[in-house]
């Protein structure tokens, strides 16, 4: 396809073949389109020949994408985040206006006492509307600089110089193990414990920074984990609870589960701490955001001096 043909592809026909790839069932897709399924169809036809792939398999019974159509459902989405991002920057740019600021939380930070901050940023501005949304801190900056977010709260990982970053939150990394583990009546446990039991480790493609975080707590014990398994949150305490291996994990997420699972902290000479920081864009004005940042950064040094 040229240059001049791809740009020629219509939005109206992306925004179709999405809902039909979301609904899976053309019927259904029409009725949120509201149009009837005739036209609907031809649309989805005249956007494969464009493409010159077929996008959808259809039978009596389903409707099923082809890995051509899950490529382009996948884009189609990003474009229409990419797109609201930009209209609500014109919008914000063009009006002045500051009262909506969107915050990317990773789901550690959804857990963490960085909520209360966010309930005294809400509960001082009243009238300014707050959005969350749950990600990997892995995508924040490509969402930032989208503009699908304002604000992100994410584990520390390297970002571009277009983005400021600062820690708002510090926590130690507790040991989780079954309750009816050797090391669960342990008032503090050490990495020469651990080492002796199998480890639940992080998977370095999805949470890198806890990856690295464990290998240089061993690294600086000198000690060898025995790792068994690498997973991510909250996959890897459900593998602590069926009895997989213990893991280390931070804080915040250990006050998320209760019951089966005890939370052991680590000897003080060999105690560890993870943190969270807030990253924004360094350009572009949002008051809401920056009023945010500023109650997060407060919080993180009254917290700090506690």
């Amino acid at each position: 396809m040229s240059k001049l043909e791809l740009m020629r592809l219509e939005g109206k026909l992306l925004h179709a073949f999405s809902v039909v790839a979301e609904e899976l069932h053309f019927g259904r897709a029409a009725e949120r389109l509201r149009i009837s399924q005739p036209p609907l169809s031809k649309q989805i036809m005249r956007l494969e020949e464009q493409l010159g792939a077929a996008l959808l398999i259809r039978t009596t019974r389903s409707v099923r994408l082809t890995p051509a159509g899950r490529i382009v459902h996948a884009y189609a989405r990003r474009l229409a985040d990419d797109l609201q991002g930009m209209l609500r920057a014109v919008e914000q740019v063009s009006h002045g206006l500051a009262g909506n600021v969107t915050i990317g939380l990773a789901p550690s930070a959804a857990r963490s006492s960085l909520t209360v901050a966010l309930h005294q940023f809400k509960e001082g501005h009243p009238d300014f509307a707050v959005e969350l949304r749950e990600m990997n801190s892995l995508e924040m900056a490509d969402a930032l600089r989208a503009r699908r977010i304002d604000l992100a709260l994410m584990r520390p990982i390297v970002v571009e110089a277009d983005i400021r970053t600062h820690v708002v939150h510090e926590e130690p990394m507790l040991l989780a193990v079954r309750l009816d583990h050797p090391l669960a009546n342990q008032r503090r446990a050490t990495l020469e414990q651990v080492a002796q039991y199998p480890l639940i480790g992080y998977d370095a493609r999805i949470s890198p920074y806890f990856r690295t975080q464990l290998q240089t707590m061993f690294l600086k014990a000198s000690v060898r984990p025995h790792i068994v398994q690498e997973s991510v949150v909250p996959t890897l305490l459900a593998l602590v609870e069926i009895g997989v291996g213990i893991a280390l994990v931070p804080e915040s997420i250990a006050q998320s589960r209760n019951g089966v699972l005890r939370f052991v902290p680590l000897a003080a000479e060999q105690a560890s701490h993870v943190h969270i920081i807030a990253a924004t864009l360094r350009h572009g004005e949002n008051s809401a955001r920056d009023s945010c940042l500023r109650i997060l950064r407060r919080f993180a040094r009254e917290a700090g001096g506690r």
